[in-house]
């Protein structure tokens, strides 16, 4: 008996002791093998994250993997997370997808198809757990599963905690409880891992010049330039040199590029935000070696030509000039109604719009109708009726259609364009300019737009992930081209897939990790066809609780609603007729 007091007391001042200078892990994001997006910093919720790297044929795994599915099924609705980290370049989501129904398991298979959050953890075997804090990302334990069966210390520690199964049950069980526990780590078995993609990134002489800066150019300066939307220019490589460290974490996150899909989805896209898992290597190894310029005769950021230009495509063919708005320090606004003359001397087709925002702090968005004579005398007394041509909204300050693709501008047609502005605490005026860009000719399809939204959800006070789904039915042979979600700030994620008038099924475009201030336009490279009675599915989630930064009021349902506080569930989609 007295032998044990001696034992614990040891611990609990090994416990003590060692909680002072805790290792700690920087923040990630990963995509699961079904596609859900998980980020550690996201499980502030949770009192630990627990992770255990996966190699299909490690005999470790074999052992570990039984006991962490035991786990996770037995603190089930303690505030603790199970994930499996899979750094093999063999696997993917489809293959992983089989295993966990082998295993009878939904615990999420994280992919790290890079490899860099592998290394960024420091793992380096197979089998090897890490028990984090995601309140602010330190270790609690590090080290191997260390069932109950392997030595006597285990064995001895197994009788004087019955019912435990390995030494990661007992951290866990006490990290739960509060209570102190034993942090020697257990020895790690399995194989040393391999990341073989990483090492080849790093076997070459990554040089800034003709390595870095060309991804930087073309991932990062179509934002981050004089006149852009990011809040600095990339014009050196000094400056970069200076952000380097924020580049890492916003990469390691996946927070830059923004907007950015699932990138299981990326190549069917055209200008999507995305950067591949070899450019990611290159960029995070050069910042890691100390982001040096090198032997560069002229840097290529510094050699890109400014342009004092507002436009982000060029010079517009026609520039149509918003009347001034002028918004309020305080108060709640509403959407506000201007019809514009255009004046057109022939029918005209857009290629693509662009937007020069004055104020964007204030300008929550803009929809741009048409209306033609005939819609302008239909309900005259509220304006007319009107048809969807685009928008604006945070991220979205340009739209571009493709070269076979347009929108009819006919020459009777004018402009009802609606602006939204959200007051900031002190008066100001905005003056936004659309920029119009025209085909030589008519084009190969004319575009319309159409809708899914859901406007009938509430959303209950403090729920972390509450789904909305909503659906649209495409009445004839059609082509679709894009999507533009938007949700506001308590949008967490959203899937759209189409089911086909044959049974069939098809995943169009996953957004796992919607963000509020980048409300794209993904643009498909190649249109889908749509037969007549295909249904468009879309399912989405929202985070309504105090662990959602963005979230106005966690203490309030929330329903549909104009004002930014409030949420919606919509998404406009562009589609033509199938010849």
């Amino acid at each position: 008996m007295i032998k044990h007091l001696i034992f614990w007391a040891g611990l609990v001042w090994a416990a003590a002791s060692s909680a002072a200078a805790r290792e700690a892990v920087p923040d990630f994001a990963l995509i699961d093998h079904q596609g859900r997006f998980h980020q550690l910093s996201r499980h502030i919720d949770q009192q630990a994250v627990v992770l255990v790297t996966f190699q299909r044929e490690g005999l470790a795994n074999h052992r570990a993997l039984p006991e962490l599915i035991s786990l996770q099924r037995r603190y089930r609705d303690a505030p603790v997370e199970f994930h499996i980290l899979v750094t093999d370049t063999q696997e993917s989501r489809e293959s992983l997808a089989e295993l966990a129904a082998e295993l009878g398991t939904d615990m999420p298979f994280l992919l790290d198809s890079s490899q860099l959050v592998t290394e960024a953890l420091d793992f380096t075997r197979v089998g090897e757990v890490l028990v984090v804090n995601p309140a602010n990302f330190q270790v609690f334990y590090r080290g191997g599963v260390g069932l109950y069966e392997d030595n006597a210390v285990q064995q001895g520690l197994a009788a004087t905690l019955p019912g435990m199964t390995s030494h990661l049950h007992y951290v866990v069980d006490s990290i739960l409880r509060s209570e102190p526990f034993m942090e020697a780590s257990m020895p790690l078995t399995g194989d040393a891992l391999v990341l073989d993609r990483l090492d080849e990134v790093r076997s070459r002489d990554i040089n800034y010049e003709q390595d870095v800066a060309p991804i930087l150019i073309e991932r990062c300066v179509d934002c981050h330039r004089t006149n852009g939307v990011a809040p600095w220019v990339m014009e050196d490589h000094l400056m970069v040199q200076g952000w380097s460290r924020m580049i890492r974490e916003t990469l390691l996150t996946r927070r830059m590029p923004p907007g950015q899909i699932d990138y299981a989805h990326a190549e069917r896209y055209d200008e999507v935000n995305h950067i591949s898992d070899e450019e990611m290597a290159v960029l995070i190894s050069w910042i890691e070696a100390g982001a040096e310029r090198g032997e560069v005769q002229q840097d290529p950021l510094a050699a890109l030509e400014t342009s004092d230009s507002t436009w982000e495509l060029g010079e517009p063919d026609m520039i149509v000039e918003f009347p001034e708005q002028h918004v309020p320090a305080t108060g709640v606004l509403d959407y506000v109604f201007v019809p514009i003359d255009l004046d057109l001397a022939e029918d005209r087709w857009v290629s693509a719009y662009a937007f020069d925002v004055d104020n964007k702090e204030a300008l929550h968005h803009v929809i741009l109708y048409t209306q033609d004579a005939r819609q302008r005398r239909q309900n005259a007394s509220r304006g007319g009726s009107r048809t969807n041509f685009g928008g604006y909204a945070p991220g979205r300050e340009h739209v571009t259609l493709g070269e076979d693709n347009g929108i009819l501008l006919s020459r009777d047609m004018r402009l009802m364009v609606q602006f939204h502005y959200t007051t900031i605490g002190r008066e100001l005026t905005d003056r936004t300019r659309l920029g119009l860009y025209f085909h030589d000719s008519p084009p190969e399809r004319a575009m319309v737009r159409t809708a899914i939204m859901n406007g009938e959800f509430v959303i209950p006070p403090g729920e972390r992930d509450y789904p909305v789904v909503a659906e649209t039915v495409i009445p004839g042979d059609s082509y679709l081209h894009s999507f533009a979600p938007h949700m506001h700030y308590r949008g967490r994620y959203i899937h759209f897939t189409a089911e086909y008038p044959d049974g069939t099924d098809e995943s169009l475009l996953s957004i796992p990790n919607f963000q509020h201030h980048w409300q794209m336009v993904y643009r498909l490279k190649e249109p889908v066809f749509l037969p007549a009675g295909t249904r468009i599915i879309a399912e989405g989630g929202f985070d309504n609780s105090i662990f959602n930064p963005l979230n106005p009021d966690p203490q309030r349902a929330v329903g549909w609603g104009d004002q930014i506080w409030d949420e919606m569930f919509l998404t406009w989609l562009r589609v033509s007729d199938a010849p």
